[in-house]
């Protein structure tokens, strides 16, 4: 798999001579910070036998192995550098994490985010004179990936457009649990930028055992709220993710948006299954299943997320006659 890699500017591969270099500081009441120490900072030993390895090896290490070869990313074939500054105080901890130059907003994000990781690091603070002082560094994070085509799939034909109604959700009064269909929730967290809260969203789902689409609603009208419960009865069998369903308000109304719910191409197809290409869950009859949080914040680039507990704590006072310690975890995958 390719993967964008983090580069370090010669800061950390450097220490000062006695005649060390300081940033201006308007403020004499503040402490000085400074780019080169006769000391340097040092990254700590996380794993054993590292600590034969150099601080700054380390420390690019612990950027690789944080970073995240996003969809979109790999989809785009982004290159290009951005890149960011943080300080190491006096205390050894990590504070000032800025975006110095940005690339793209999703790449941007995601250097900050696994920049931010370093909060928990307990450094040994720089010295000057003698004393810990405050250090600065700047990180360039390089970008360097190969655009690939989607993988077409057996989804992409009119079986599965075909319109039909959304399943009514589950009612938070009912009582009897159907033999012959599982019910299904979970949450979901809706595009933001766009103004749609007084539209609901849908999620299509392709039943891959009985070839037709079933659309469940998750984002009820009038809900400005980012994340939403939904609860649904559903025919048993094999279902992917087909299509997230959205309306954004315009000045002449609304425009609808449909978004294919992939997978990032992969080096390996699978043999062209939808395995490859597709999420997947299995519906059981008769059986509660958690279906996670779909994260579809990010144009293709879903995340399913573990959040069964909390959820369950937010719905049980709804759903008093469901059993949710009894749910089977189904993530799609």
């Amino acid at each position: 798999m390719q993967k964008f890699f983090a580069a370090l500017v010669g800061l950390l591969l450097l220490t000062s001579s006695s005649s060390a270099q300081t940033a201006p500081v308007a403020d004499s009441t503040r402490p000085e910070t400074y780019t080169y120490t006769e000391k340097m900072p040092i990254f700590p030993v996380l794993a054993p036998g590292d600590s034969a390895v150099p601080s700054n090896q380390r420390f690019l290490q612990f950027l690789r192995d944080s970073l995240r070869v996003l969809p979109q990313l790999t989809r785009d074939g982004v290159r290009g550098r951005a890149s960011f500054s943080f300080t190491i105080n006096a205390q050894g901890r990590t504070e000032n994490i800025k975006l110095v130059k940005g690339l793209r907003a999703d790449a941007d994000a995601e250097v900050l985010r696994s920049a931010h990781r370093l909060d928990r690091i307990q450094w040994q603070p720089g010295t000057q004179n003698g004393r810990p002082v405050s250090v600065s560094f700047t990180v360039p994070i390089s970008f360097n990936l190969s655009a690939k085509p989607a993988l077409p799939d057996s989804l992409q034909t009119s079986a599965y457009n075909t319109g039909t109604v959304p399943v009514q959700a589950w009612g938070a009064n009912w009582r009897i649990f159907p033999s012959n269909q599982g019910v299904v929730y979970g949450s979901c967290i809706q595009r933001r930028g766009f103004e749609s809260s007084s539209f609901r969203q849908y999620v299509r789902l392709a039943n891959l055992t009985t070839g037709k689409p079933v659309v469940i609603e998750v984002k009820p009208a009038r809900h400005s709220r980012k994340q939403n419960a939904f609860c649904f009865a559903l025919p048993p069998g094999r279902y992917a993710l087909y299509k997230y369903e959205f309306t954004a308000n315009k000045w002449y109304g609304g425009q609808l948006h449909e978004e294919n719910l992939r997978k990032a191409p992969s080096p390996d197809p699978a043999g062209g299954h939808l395995s490859a290409t597709r999420y997947l869950f299995t519906v059981a009859a008769g059986q509660l299943h958690y279906l996670g949080t779909w994260n579809l914040e990010q144009e293709n680039a879903p995340v399913f997320l573990n959040e069964k507990a909390q959820l369950d704590a937010q719905l049980l006072p709804l759903f008093k006659n469901l059993s949710f310690d009894a749910a089977m975890v189904a993530l799609p995958q």
